[in-house]
């Protein structure tokens, strides 16, 4: 996905409605969302305009000699509003409210598809779907229904990075991911939601 100054501008605008209104959760996001603006926007300009022979100071990469971020994706994801997911029938709780409005808004069948491709392996977000599978009715009942929208960097790994390693970099860089392995190609992605 491809960012530019005008995405930049919406950002900083909605963050300073979050920040009028309190909204903790929108000031995370949309601190991040204008970090993951800002870095996409600088390595454009970086690739369009500096040729590498004119490179003194190399710019912030997204990469790593295990890893790197191929795509961002928008997400629609469901909120959790408790702190210890194991502590009490709290998740128990949630996941019945996350069918329940699934089912509601006619995206069950997607929802399921989608995560059917994928193993997950670990992870701490608990209800999300890409926006693009969605259709806009569906969209609409679980934004109404509380859910909210996010970009999700989907971070590649080298196949020679054990699954072990991979719950290292997750828990040690990430604050919400989920890692999955794909059953067509064996290959281990993390999901990076930016909230």
């Amino acid at each position: 996905m491809n960012y530019n100054i005008e995405d930049l501008k919406e950002a900083v605008g909605r963050l300073e409605d979050a920040l009028i209104s309190h909204e903790t959760e929108d000031v995370d996001m949309y601190v991040r969302l204008i970090k993951n603006i800002s870095s996409q926007i600088k390595t454009d300009y970086w690739s369009t305009h500096v040729k590498e022979d004119e490179i003194i100071i190399q710019p912030v990469t997204r990469t790593n000699n295990e890893y790197k971020i191929i795509n961002t994706i928008e997400f629609l994801y469901k909120p959790m509003h408790f702190v210890d997911v194991y502590e009490g029938n709290e998740i128990e709780y949630f996941a019945k409210e996350r069918s329940e409005e699934l089912l509601e808004s006619g995206a069950m069948e997607t929802h399921n598809e989608f995560w059917s491709s994928h193993e997950i392996i670990y992870g701490n977000v608990y209800g999300s779907l890409p926006l693009e599978l969605l259709a806009p009715e569906s969209i609409s009942k679980l934004l109404r229904c509380g859910w909210k929208k996010t970009n999700v960097d989907v971070v590649e790994f080298v196949k020679s990075v054990e699954e072990d390693r991979i719950r290292e970099i997750a828990s040690y860089k990430y604050r919400h991911y989920i890692i999955i392995k794909e059953l067509e190609t064996g290959s281990y992605l993390l999901l990076r939601y930016n909230f």
